[in-house]
C-alpha cells in the first residue's frame, strides 16, 4: 500500500464491510447470539404429539457463555481485519488479486500466491460444550452473500460477495475429497457450477488447489469454518502431511480459517510452522463450565442452565428451579448438551406418566436411566473431576484435566495446616479399604468444600471489580435473564 493507504487502511471505505453487521460491544453480540427455539410460541395451544416432537427433535438454545463471547469477538475481527486488509478500491491490493486470479486462471502451481495476513483459529473441546451451536449462530447473525452492483472504484460491474464458508473436512481425509467439498458449498450460496467445471479443466489435485483457492480469493471469501477436523480422517488415511501444506496455502491467501474439532482432532498438526500459524489468535477452547474452576463459573452456569430451561412445554412450572440448577450441573458435569438431555429427557417421561410439571428429581431419575448409561460416564468425569473417567473416552483430553486438578489440589493440600510427626515406633496402621462409592462421595466433598471457598474469593472478586467490568456488568445484566420471564409468559398464556 502506499505511505497515504497505509496510515488510513483501517478507516476507508470499504464496499466489502457494507453489508456486515457492526458491533460495538460483548452485549450486543451476546443479545445478537442468543437463541430462543421456543421464543412467539404459544406453549398452551400445544397438543401431546406436538410436544414430544419439540422435546425430541433437534434444538439448539443458546444462551452465550463468556467462553462463546470470547471466541465470536475473535472471529469477528478475523473477519473484519481480513476484508479491510482485502479492501478492493485500494490500488495496491488491487494488483495482488488480480495477480491471484491469473495464477488461479493458468493452475500454475510454480507460482506461489502472493502472501496475506495470516489470520487462523482453533475452536476446540468435549462434545457439546457449545462449539457448533455457537459458530453457527455467529453464522447466523451474518448474510453469507452480498450482491454488490456496479463500483467504478473496486473495480466491478456486479460481485456476489461470499462472507462465510461452512465446510466439512472429507471423510477419507483427502485433499481432493475437501476441494470438491468447497467448491460444492460454493456453487449452493453463488449459484455457480466450480464442481462440476473445475476439476474437468484442473485434472491434478495441486491445479485444483490453486484454482480452488484463486475463486474464493475473487468472491472475497471472509471467514471458512472446516467442521469435524478428526485425527482419524487424516492420520489413518496418511493424508496429514499433504493437508497441513494446502491449509498453509488457503492461510497464505488471506482468508481467515477456524479449524472445529474435539480436543484430539489437532495432533495431525506437527510442523510449527503450521503450529505457529494457527496460533495467530487464541485458541477458542470450550470445556464444561467449572471444569478449570474458574473465576465466575456459577454466574456462567446459571446463565448456561437458564437458557437451558427456557426450553420448557409443560403446562405447569417446575416447583424446585434452583434444585433443577444445580441437578442439571450435577448430573451433567457442566456439559450444555447433558443438561437439554436430561432436561427434555425429564420432560418426555412426565407427559408419559401424565404429569404436568418436573422437578430435580425427575432429573436425577434421567441420569440413572438405561437411556442415559452412555453418557454418563462423560458427566461424572467432569462431575467429580475424575481423569481416570475421562481416559476412557477417546476424544476427551483426559490428561489435560487430570493436570489441572492435581495442581488445584496440590495447591489446597498445601494450604491445609501443617500435621505433627508421629512419635510412636509402631508401624502406621494400614489404611481402611474404601469402597468406590464412597471414594466418589469423598471426593465430591472435598470438591464443594473448593467451591465454597472460591465462592468467597468470587464475592470478593466481584466487589473490587469497575461497574464497567463484562465479568460483572455483562454477565450479570445480559447474561443471566430470571425465570420471573418465563413465569409471566406462562401465566399470560
Amino acid at each position: 500500500m502506499s505511505s497515504s493507504e497505509n496510515i488510513n487502511w483501517l478507516n476507508l471505505h470499504n464496499p466489502l464491510l457494507d453489508g456486515i453487521p457492526n458491533f460495538s460491544n460483548p452485549s450486543e453480540i451476546a443479545e445478537a447470539l442468543a437463541f430462543d427455539p421456543l421464543h412467539g410460541i404459544d406453549r398452551s395451544q400445544l397438543n401431546f404429539v406436538s410436544k414430544i416432537a419439540l422435546l425430541t427433535g433437534e434444538k439448539t438454545p443458546l444462551e452465550p457463555s463468556t467462553m462463546c463471547l470470547k471466541a465470536t469477538l475473535t472471529w469477528f475481527g478475523m473477519l473484519q481485519t481480513s476484508l479491510k486488509a482485502r479492501n478492493p478500491t485500494s490500488i495496491q491490493y488491487k494488483k495482488i488479486y488480480y495477480k491471484i486470479l491469473s495464477i488461479g486462471q493458468a493452475g500454475d502451481t510454480s507460482i506461489k500466491f502472493p502472501t496475506q495476513g495470516i489470520s487462523a483459529n482453533i475452536l476446540k473441546g468435549p462434545s457439546g460444550t457449545g462449539k457448533t451451536v455457537t459458530y453457527q449462530r455467529f453464522c447466523a447473525i451474518l448474510p453469507q452473500f452480498i450482491d454488490h452492483g456496479k463500483n467504478e472504484a473496486a473495480g466491478w460491474a456486479y460481485l456476489r460477495q461470499l462472507v462465510y464458508l461452512v465446510v466439512p473436512l472429507a471423510h477419507d481425509g483427502s485433499r481432493g475429497g475437501f476441494l470438491i467439498g468447497i467448491l460444492t458449498e460454493m456453487d449452493k450460496i453463488l449459484d455457480t457450477n466450480y464442481a462440476t467445471t473445475l476439476p474437468k479443466q484442473f485434472k491434478t489435485v495441486e491445479k485444483l488447489i490453486v484454482a480452488t483457492i484463486a475463486r474464493l480469493v475473487a468472491h472475497y471469501c471472509g471467514i471458512i469454518f472446516i467442521d469435524e477436523a478428526q485425527l482419524r480422517n487424516l492420520v489413518n488415511s496418511g493424508q496429514a502431511d499433504l493437508m497441513q501444506l494446502f491449509l498453509l496455502q488457503l492461510m497464505n491467501s488471506g482468508i481467515p480459517l477456524v479449524l472445529t474439532g474435539n480436543e484430539k482432532a489437532f495432533d495431525w498438526i506437527t510442523y510449527s510452522q503450521d503450529m505457529s500459524r494457527l496460533g495467530t489468535t487464541p485458541a477458542s477452547h470450550f470445556y464444561p463450565i467449572g471444569a478449570l474452576n474458574e473465576l465466575n463459573w456459577q454466574y456462567e452456569w446459571d446463565a448456561v442452565a437458564e437458557g437451558i430451561m427456557r426450553f420448557y412445554v409443560l403446562d405447569d412450572l417446575p416447583t424446585d428451579i434452583e434444585e433443577c440448577k444445580r441437578a442439571l450441573y450435577l448430573c451433567g458435569g457442566g456439559i450444555a448438551r447433558l443438561g437439554l438431555i436430561l432436561w427434555c429427557n425429564a420432560q418426555v417421561e412426565a407427559l408419559y406418566s401424565g404429569r404436568n410439571s418436573i422437578s430435580a428429581t425427575d432429573i436425577t431419575a434421567v441420569y440413572q436411566s438405561y437411556a442415559f448409561a452412555e453418557l454418563r460416564p462423560l458427566a461424572d468425569g467432569f462431575r467429580y473431576k475424575n481423569a481416570s473417567i475421562l481416559s476412557t473416552i477417546p476424544d476427551v483430553d483426559g490428561a489435560f484435566y487430570g493436570r489441572i486438578w492435581r495442581s488445584d489440589a496440590e495447591n489446597e493440600s498445601s494450604k491445609a495446616e501443617p500435621k505433627a510427626e508421629p512419635t510412636s515406633t509402631e508401624a502406621p496402621a494400614k489404611p481402611k479399604t474404601k469402597d468406590k462409592r464412597s471414594s466418589e462421595e469423598t471426593k465430591f466433598k472435598r470438591q464443594q468444600t473448593r467451591q465454597k471457598n472460591l465462592n468467597i474469593k468470587r464475592q470478593q472478586s466481584l466487589k473490587n471489580m469497575s461497574d464497567e467490568d463484562i465479568r460483572k456488568k455483562g454477565l450479570i445484566n445480559h447474561h443471566l435473564k430470571n425465570l420471573e420471564e418465563l413465569k409471566k409468559e406462562a401465566t399470560d398464556n
